[in-house]
């Protein structure tokens, strides 16, 4: 079914998909009803909801035009952070500590975002200035208030995104954001048995990474990870020295100590009593499994790296990490 940008029946339906597949871009609607974005990822709580069979039977789609004009009218609520990061590295857990407090929606690596953000590399003559109007129409969009408590928006972005930091700060000027990274060989251990999918050949352009496409042939996954790993890290340490407005960079150790009062300093959190409760009750859950209490895998990690994976990590890492902490120690 396609409505019109100012259909009301699309009240209460968010963007679940952006499609390209003819080059035009089509956005596919969904029904949330009462549910929330406090699972540890966007995807999640679409699945979640598609086990009622409301959500599962009726969809709307409207084309991309109809939902820039929809945003004119209905801008949703204002962003106010961006989180930045290089992969299994804590982002899940601060994601979730924003969505412990109510007043927050955080869209936690949103399909719709990745989908606009990269849209130039599947449609040819895709300009920044669309890309920036998709991306602000579909965060818009899914940053509807539903619930009287609800007052901001936060984006937990895909690892790669900082390499669109530029970009994401044209589309949300003067949003603070912050870039966080982990010692080196444990993000390489956990990468090890499950690599996420930018650490294999083919999500990222070669000339990304500062390579010619013929250097992939024969090159280790271990290499090509520690490469990309480094090149998302060198993207926010550039970002950050670089920066016109508010951002920090922070460690995965410091997040129980500095975690919270970062957030709050950084985002403007006024936070309560009860507020500091969530926070507490959040940051001691596994972030990726909230069911489950946190433990910490550092030592595992270190166990479990292969010597190649280690290798890679002190070669190609090891620099942009020192250089991430010795700005973090400098504020």
């Amino acid at each position: 079914m396609s409505h019109g940008p100012h259909d009301a029946r699309l009240e209460g339906w968010v963007p679940c998909r952006v499609s390209l597949t003819d080059g035009t871009p089509r956005v596919e609607w969904f029904h949330l009803g009462a549910q929330r974005f406090t699972d540890p990822f966007f995807d999640q709580t679409l699945e979640r909801r598609l086990r009622h069979p409301f959500a599962l039977l009726f969809r709307h789609q409207t084309s991309m035009e109809d939902l820039v004009r929809r945003h004119t009218e209905r801008p949703g609520l204002p962003v106010r952070g961006l989180v930045f990061h290089m992969s299994r590295c804590g982002s899940t857990l601060l994601a979730q500590l924003l969505a412990a407090l109510p007043r927050h929606i955080v869209l936690s690596e949103a399909g719709p975002v990745d989908t606009v953000l990269r849209a130039h590399l599947r449609v040819p003559g895709v300009t920044e200035a669309q890309r920036i109007a998709w991306l602000r129409a579909v965060v818009g969009a899914l940053g509807q208030r539903r619930f009287p408590e609800e007052e901001a928006v936060f984006l937990k972005l895909d690892a790669w995104h900082v390499l669109e930091l530029p970009l994401l700060q044209r589309a949300f000027p003067g949003v603070p954001w912050l870039f966080l990274y982990r010692e080196p060989v444990e993000v390489m251990a956990s990468h090890q048995n499950h690599r996420g999918a930018h650490m294999l050949p083919g999500l990222l352009e070669p000339a990304l990474l500062g390579l010619e496409a013929g250097a992939l042939e024969g090159m280790p996954l271990e290499e090509y990870g520690a490469r990309v790993l480094a090149c998302l890290c060198e993207a926010g340490l550039r970002g950050y020295r670089e920066r016109q407005g508010p951002a920090r960079l922070l460690d995965y150790r410091r997040i129980a100590t500095d975690g919270p009062a970062l957030l709050a300093d950084l985002f403007g959190l006024e936070l309560t009593p009860e507020d500091v409760e969530r926070l507490r009750s959040a940051a001691e859950r596994d972030a990726k499994n909230p069911v489950l209490p946190f433990a910490d895998d550092t030592a595992d990690k270190e166990r479990r790296i292969t010597g190649v994976s280690r290798e890679m990590a002190e070669r190609y890492l090891r620099p942009v990490y020192s250089a991430l902490e010795a700005e973090r120690l400098q504020g």
